[in-house]
């Protein structure tokens, strides 16, 4: 049966609709990633896991704050948590996010003219 213009018509705004709504995630998504505390997160959970303790020392934060970061790198999807006997260690949630962002430090680098 032929498709009617009526059905091509939904299609297409079915499509718009979804297109919108993985913009919107992406959008949410890279906001999270707009923060230099939480990019020295995910650059150091990216060679391994890193407990709260280790990322403070590392990144010169009180606990407070890289946990406050953490929520929202955990709410966005981008890195999960394990506890660890009364330590909470966070790894990035998929590998991908290293390639992601290596490739982002090579493309928006100084070196780069960026």
């Amino acid at each position: 049966m032929p498709a009617t213009r009526r059905d091509s018509a939904a299609t297409t705004e079915q499509a718009r609709r979804d297109d919108v709504a993985c913009c919107e995630r992406l959008a949410t998504v890279f906001r999270a990633l707009g923060n230099p505390t939480r990019l020295g997160i995910l650059r150091r959970a990216a060679d391994g896991r890193m407990c709260v303790s280790e990322l403070q020392d590392e990144l010169g934060r009180s606990q407070p704050n890289i946990s406050q970061h953490l929520a929202v790198l955990r709410d966005r999807g981008v890195v999960v948590s394990e506890r660890e006997g009364n330590r909470v260690c966070y790894r990035l949630a998929d590998p991908r996010l290293r390639e992601l962002m290596q490739l982002a430090q090579e493309m928006f680098s100084p070196e780069n003219g960026q």
